[in-house]
């Protein structure tokens, strides 16, 4: 098997060249707040680990950090809808009603930010009060008409189609006070309206009377930010808001710490150029991909000069069959469905992203480890990579080899060494591929026709548990009528309802083990989140996703920007 495996990598990796023109730089995507943990010399896989400098740390804020991002495609107008890197960004500008201090953080755990306070009535209602002294950046107040207007437009605008799944209505009482009434509730449903990180706060009659150029370039910002410079695909720069309404320090929730006056994020798409940046002074901190880290970091711990942040990966790669009738012979055909799983080797196409068993890990469900009801038992029997296996449903299928084409729909964004292996994988098998690479933009638009596809690769995510995951990619109330992979088959609603609702392990087992039968999508395998900035940061935090959360990096004393 390991000589079968190897063989399959070195023949992927022959491949990379020629398929550099449909692909690009890798990236991690994908939306909650901690600062990181601090160690030394210790990079637990399970945790976020910082091998931070040593040192007294800054008080006040300092002057500047510049951070670099590694996509361009992000949206700051209200109710955008969500992305990478917008999803670092939008709780600087935006406030939600709850912030989420860690990962799968329970309502109990989050912290008051717009609301202060959130208290169940019964199973389907809630009472959130908020602060009376709201006010966002242009001076407009914030009251629960604004707060109802601004989930509306979240699911009318922004496309969170999950707002509409979860919840029935908003009542108004008072200016300051709302019931949430529900349509149903189970783990993770109040912790996501409470904290949603696609929401955009603001102030209704600002919006509703705002130029387009006034609500990209300069929104009334109800976070402790406000957009100071954009410079579209190049560069955002934030100011800290010096009358920011949460005057109480006591009060300040972890989104909304102000620990630096201005944040350049300027955009290097590249891996490599932004470790040059970092490296020449030209960025203060970035995330940076698996191939880099030996630059900054070895045996545990970041190398002198150097502060580093590994945090777990909330997000899975994960390929999905369409299942849509009559648009493919592998939607008809089990036999070939089964085929295409058992042929990908989940570990070769993590390495053939630059990943290795320290920077990734890999999935046994539509789901990650860290998140809550994944069971390690899924391991023992998940199409796990077996070519002798996938050769023989692809023979049972009575077609010969190479009658059957795969068209793979993936983003550019995805590493090209991933796709490589993949389609050596599937050739393996018997069967033909054609590689359909997109920008997001595009990729966005073709995951939803049916008639585009036949196999597709995407980084799936949620906060906290492996239920709201499922929920989001096969409930048809959060993909308008759709699944992520067109099935239609009510009893695998019946179970995802009963799991999402209870979230019981027998709920979780039942709901796995069907997904698992219909053969219609495969966790891959999940990449954590790398991070690294000049020493004079003494702590990169991430927020309650494992992403950089930028405004709350603690800096040590004699800190100074090396960018200028």
């Amino acid at each position: 098997m390991k000589l079968k495996r190897l063989a399959a990598w070195m023949l992927a990796a022959a491949m990379t060249v020629s398929l550099a023109a449909c692909g690009g730089s890798p990236k991690q995507d994908t939306p909650a707040d901690t600062p990181a943990k601090n160690t030394t010399a210790q990079a637990d896989a399970g945790t976020a680990a910082d091998t931070a400098s040593t040192g007294d740390t800054a008080s006040g804020m300092v002057d500047q950090v510049v951070f670099a991002l590694d996509a361009s495609d992000f949206d700051m107008s209200p109710f955008a809808t969500g992305s990478t890197p917008r999803f670092w960004m939008v709780q600087n500008v935006y406030a939600a009603l709850y912030c989420m201090p860690f990962y799968g953080a329970s309502l109990e755990e989050m912290e008051p930010w717009l609301a202060k306070s959130c208290e169940k009535v019964d199973e389907l209602t809630y009472k959130v009060t908020l602060f009376d002294y709201i006010h966002d950046s242009k001076g407009n107040t914030i009251t629960s008409e604004d707060i109802v207007f601004s989930y509306q437009m979240c699911y009318e605008k922004g496309g969170d189609t999950r707002i509409n799944s979860y919840l029935d209505h908003i009542e108004v009482v008072d200016d300051y006070t709302m019931l949430f009434h529900l349509k149903k509730n189970g783990p993770g449903v109040m912790e996501y309206l409470m904290g949603n990180y696609t929401l955009s706060v603001c102030n209704k009659e600002w919006y509703e009377g705002a130029s387009d150029q006034e609500k990209n370039n300069d929104p009334a910002a109800t976070g402790a930010y406000r957009i100071a410079d954009y410079s579209q695909g190049a560069s955002i720069t934030l100011e800290a808001i010096e009358d920011y309404w949460q005057t109480d320090e006591a009060l300040r929730c972890s989104a909304d710490t102000q620990n630096v006056k201005t944040i350049v994020y300027k955009v290097i798409t590249e891996a490599s150029m932004r470790s040059i940046a970092l490296e020449n002074g030209e960025i203060d901190a970035t995330v940076i991909n698996a191939s880099e880290l030996k630059r900054y970091y070895s045996d545990g711990q970041a190398l002198d000069g150097w502060t580093v942040n590994i945090a777990d990966g909330t997000f899975c790669y994960t390929t999905f069959v369409n299942m849509a009738p009559g648009q493919g012979s592998l939607a008809d055909d089990e036999n070939l469905r089964l085929a295409a799983l058992y042929a990908l080797d989940s570990e070769s196409i993590l390495y053939g992203g630059d990943f290795d068993m320290d920077t990734g890990e890999v999935c046994y469900s539509l789901g990650t480890p860290v998140m809550a009801g994944y069971k390690d038992s899924w391991s023992e029997d998940y199409f796990n990579y077996d070519p002798d296996k996938a050769r023989e449903y692809y023979q049972a299928s009575g077609h010969a080899d190479g009658e059957v084409t795969i068209r793979l729909l993936s983003r550019t964004s995805i590493p090209d060494g991933m796709h490589s292996v993949m389609m050596a994988n599937l050739e393996a098998a018997g069967f033909k591929v054609e590689l359909l690479s997109y920008d997001q933009a595009l990729f966005s638009t073709y995951n939803l026709d049916p008639s585009q596809w036949d196999i597709m690769l995407d980084n799936k995510g949620a906060t906290g548990s492996i239920v709201t995951c499922w929920d989001n990619n096969f409930n048809p109330e959060n993909r308008k009528g759709n699944t992520v992979c067109f099935t239609q088959d009510d009893e695998l609603i019946e179970l995802l309802t009963a799991a999402t609702t209870t979230g019981t392990d027998e709920s979780i087992e039942n709901f796995h083990q069907a997904l698992k039968a219909q053969a219609c999508c495969k966790g891959l395998f999940t990449t954590k989140t790398l991070m690294v900035g000049q020493n004079g940061i003494a702590n990169l935090a991430v927020n309650g996703n494992m992403q950089p959360r930028v405004n709350a990096f603690t800096f040590t004393q004699d800190y100074q920007s090396v960018a200028k």
